[in-house]
C-alpha cells in the first residue's frame, strides 16, 4: 500500500466533501497546481485508494422508503463455506451490503425496498428458502442520520 503524505491526505478528505469540483478548484484547495493534482489523483487510482467515482442517488425519489437490516445465519454444516449459501443473495437488487460479521449472525444484508410488505416478501420468498439458512433477524431503520461516509482521513 503507498503511504499517504499530507497532501494526498488534503485531496482525499476534499474530494470526499466536495466531489464534484472541478480540478482546478481541488487545486487550490489542497495548495497545489493543476497538474500536480492531477498527477496525484491518477497515482491515488493506480494504487486502488480511489475506487472509482459513483453516481449517488435519491432512494426516496426512487420510491424505496424502507431500510433493513437483515441479520443472517448459516447453518454450521456449512460454515466452511458460508459465502456459498449468500451468493444469490448478492446478485438481488434489493440488498445495497453485505458484510460477514461477528456475534450471533454470520452475516448483516443491508437492504432497500418500496415498503413493508416488499420486505415481507423479500424475506419469505428470497431469504427464507435459501438453503443453509438456519436464522433470520431483520431489524427496520426508523430514521437515517448518516449514511456513506465521509471516512476518516488519518492525517
Amino acid at each position: 500500500m503507498h503511504a499517504l503524505d499530507a497532501f494526498d491526505r488534503r485531496l482525499l478528505y476534499t474530494m470526499q466533501r466536495s466531489p464534484r469540483q472541478t480540478l482546478t478548484e481541488l487545486a487550490e484547495r489542497v495548495n497545489l497546481s493543476p497538474s500536480q493534482c492531477s498527477r496525484r489523483l491518477a497515482r491515488l487510482e493506480a494504487n486502488g485508494i480511489i475506487l472509482g467515482h459513483a453516481l449517488r442517488l435519491a432512494p426516496e425519489a426512487l420510491g424505496l422508503m424502507v431500510t433493513a437490516f437483515i441479520s443472517v445465519s448459516v447453518e454450521k454444516s456449512r460454515l466452511g463455506s458460508p459465502r456459498e449459501t449468500i451468493d444469490s443473495l448478492l446478485e438481488c437488487d434489493e440488498v445495497i451490503d453485505c458484510h460477514s460479521t461477528t456475534g450471533s449472525h454470520d452475516f448483516i444484508l443491508k437492504v432497500k425496498v418500496a415498503d413493508l410488505a416488499e420486505l415481507s416478501h423479500f424475506l419469505s420468498t428470497v431469504v427464507s428458502p435459501i438453503p443453509g439458512i438456519r436464522d433470520v433477524s431483520t431489524q427496520v431503520a426508523l430514521e437515517c442520520f448518516k449514511e456513506a461516509g465521509p471516512f476518516k482521513v488519518k492525517g
